[in-house]
């Protein structure tokens, strides 16, 4: 009896046993939880039209699984990325994408298991300026250390917020790894005493982004810091005296003040009688920026496409920290013009264009005609004429005035035919693939290729057509139109896994949409050469085409001149020719920007492109090389106001533009080789009808004969 009554009821005790499974499964699955954390841009910043980082972090504390991350715009045409990730059991993964935002939309990021969602962040938020606006990066040594900028004067609060010149203070764990998503940067601080813990490949993405055209401003701590540290040794290049106390005097003051900015205070005597602890700074190739007590303290030099400036002392410690006017000599360091600390609006360029456009006007399908505006107000006119007048005349004359219930739908069915026949004749053709390699050829230990591959797909009905490689970095955009403009089509999913980019676009029927992929791969000796200075305006420039093409053609910038070479380069050989600046084949002293852009011929293209009808050939550009090289310098294409100033009509994205470049007298050897690619076809579908063809940009150190 007392045995009966301690047994639970057969219900009760299933009941037990149910819960006793869901407490555990419960348990576990606390205790698998997953954390999702998301960080935009550079430290929530970033710049309309270029690259940015995003960097996700993951920890998966329960049961491994193959996860797939998901970025995908609020509104707007921003394409959706998704990225492939496996998630083992107790891992953390941290990785980071280069992402390409043509508007200023918010985001959502999800993190799927299979189609289930694990774990989601809604309206994150991106503080996105104007294209143009300077955004300095800052991994400084201390928290609140670095770079500060001077304040804009614009009445409009609005304009303030999205206009002024910015710095974003970045952390060393979201330091992105990507030299792509690094290009959307302006400059870049870096304190050595940081330079030193960053990982390879944080190291790598710095240094592949330098030579491709950006600025790093490096402040030496200790020099010990850059001489000890190989990747950071090989890229300045630098020799540094020992470090030892200087009166800090009027020299830096006067230094930001011939930046020329009106608005520098007066000279802070505080910070004049103050000490700062120094080290002699020499760069190799390189000029002093100031002195003190007689020693170059210091320097900026040319490393590949881009430029290095090394301070020989750390500028976050005394008296530099509290000196008045230190942002005014940060301001010139980061090469921020003065017309954005002057005026009392933003300095704003409307109407600017993107060089994209110019690029679509070379590639796209010349299987396709526009009708012109004449044939159109032609066909137009028809039309009313035969819907009115002619229709009540003739049955009129018949005295069967009720058949226009009849007769009117049948015109309007003619016309609609008629006009599909027409635009059938104008604009039918063949998938057709087209495509332009931008090559930079960067120096180093190992050389390495910064591609950027312009697609243009033709196709002959509504259909997605899938694009890509097998990069580890890179990434690929839809054309950008510009400011007011944004991404010229929607449709675009971005797919990354480790090794491999993917993307899906949609083309509508007879229509050519541009593409860009942007990649990274090694050179494997494809093209080298040297130039060498023999005196004024002349120079030997040696060429080695290990390529499977012949070049085709050449031009040389050297002296903020192109000149255009006489050069037939067959594969595998070897050519050594004689420079003269200011002397071409055709007699013609040189070719220079400003000539090229008063022409206006690029931005009537551009304009003539965008219209459904009009002339065809009026919105076609032959791309040659010189068009091809001029394209390379968008900040220089533009008109002269009437102060006699170049005011720009395009502007570039992604280190495209080399404008800074031949400012700075920086030389660079053109190559154009026909029908040849330096990758696999970006369009991974067949088609008969494709094209490539590659410029090559070498960046060019200039040595004197010994």
């Amino acid at each position: 009896m007392a045995a009966a009554q301690r047994q639970l009821p057969r219900p009760f005790a299933r009941l037990a046993k149910l819960g006793l499974v869901c407490l555990l499964a419960g348990g576990g699955l606390a205790r698998g939880v997953v954390q999702f954390d998301v960080f935009m841009g550079f430290a929530g910043k970033a710049r309309q039209g270029e690259w940015f980082p995003v960097t996700f972090e993951i920890l998966n504390d329960g049961p491994t699984f193959d996860g797939q991350v998901e970025l995908r715009p609020r509104f707007g045409d921003n394409p959706v990325y998704r990225f492939d990730v496996e998630l083992a059991t107790n891992t953390r993964k941290r990785f980071t994408l280069a992402v390409f935002a043509g508007a200023n939309s918010g985001w959502t990021a999800k993190l799927k298991n299979g189609r289930k969602t694990v774990a989601r962040h809604e309206e994150l938020k991106l503080d996105s300026s104007y294209p143009a606006t300077s955004l300095l990066g800052a991994l400084s040594g201390q928290q609140a250390g670095g770079p500060v900028l001077p304040k804009t004067r614009f009445k409009n609060k609005w304009e303030n917020d999205r206009y002024t010149p910015r710095v974003a203070h970045l952390q060393l764990d979201t330091f992105p790894d990507d030299p792509i998503a690094l290009s959307g940067l302006h400059a870049l601080y870096l304190n050595s005493a940081r330079a030193i813990t960053l990982r390879t490949e944080q190291a790598a993405a710095l240094s592949t982004w330098v030579l491709g055209g950006g600025h790093l401003i490096l402040a030496v701590d200790q020099p010990g810091d850059v001489t000890s540290t190989p990747w950071l040794s090989s890229l300045v290049r630098g020799q540094f005296g020992p470090v030892q106390n200087s009166a800090a005097g009027q020299a830096l003051h006067r230094w930001a003040e011939a930046g020329g900015y009106s608005a520098v205070g007066s000279p802070d005597a505080a910070f004049a009688a103050g000490q700062l602890a120094t080290a002699e700074v020499r760069l190799a190739k390189g000029e002093t920026l100031f002195e003190l007590d007689n020693r170059p303290v210091a320097a900026e030099a040319n490393r590949g496409l881009g430029q290095v400036s090394v301070l020989g002392f750390n500028p976050e410690r005394e008296p530099f920290k509290s000196w008045t006017n230190r942002a005014w000599f940060w301001a010139r360091l980061a090469k921020v013009k003065k017309t954005w600390f002057e005026k009392t609006t933003a300095p704003t360029r409307y109407g600017q264009m993107h060089i994209d456009g110019v690029y679509g006007a070379m590639l796209d399908s010349r299987q396709v005609s526009k009708l012109p505006i004449g044939w159109l107000l032609l066909l137009l006119a028809a039309y009313l004429v035969i819907i009115g007048p002619v229709d009540r005349i003739w049955l009129k004359r018949i005295n069967k005035q009720m058949l226009t219930w009849l007769t009117f739908p049948a015109y309007v069915a003619i016309f609609s035919l008629l006009i599909y026949f027409i635009g059938y004749k104008l604009r039918a053709g063949q998938l057709e693939l087209n495509e332009l390699h931008i090559v930079d050829v960067l120096p180093g230990q190992q050389e390495v290729l910064r591609g950027r591959s312009y697609v243009s797909v033709y196709s002959p009905l509504n259909d997605d057509y899938r694009l890509g490689g097998s990069f580890e970095q890179g990434g690929i955009r839809s054309e950008y139109g510009g400011t007011f403009r944004g991404n010229m089509a929607s449709s675009l999913l971005v797919q990354r896994a480790p090794g491999k980019l993917e993307a899906r676009a949609r083309v509508p029927i007879w229509t050519s949409r541009l593409l860009c992929s942007e990649w990274l791969a090694p050179a494997n000796g494809g093209v080298t050469a040297a130039l060498t200075k023999n005196g004024r305006a002349s120079y030997e420039l040696s060429i080695k085409n290990g390529l499977d093409k012949a070049i085709t053609g050449a031009m040389l910038l050297a002296e903020g001149k192109v000149t255009e070479l006489e050069l037939q380069s067959p594969p595998g050989g070897t050519r050594t020719i004689r420079v003269r600046i200011g002397s071409t084949p055709d007699s013609d002293p040189h070719i220079d920007f400003e000539s090229i852009s008063n022409t206006g011929r690029f931005e009537n293209a551009v304009n003539a492109r965008n219209m459904a009808f009009g002339d065809t050939e009026r919105g076609r550009i032959e791309p040659m090389l010189m068009n091809l090289v001029a394209c390379s310098f968008p900040a220089l294409l533009g008109s002269t106001n009437p102060a006699g100033n170049l005011v720009a009509s395009f502007n570039g994205s992604g280190g495209l533009d080399l404008s800074a470049h031949a400012e700075r007298g920086g030389a660079v050897l053109f190559l154009l080789a026909e029908d040849h690619a330096p990758i696999p076809s970006t369009g991974l579908f067949e088609t008969k009808l494709a094209q490539a063809r590659t410029l090559y940009r070498i960046p060019l150190e200039i040595t004197k004969p010994e």
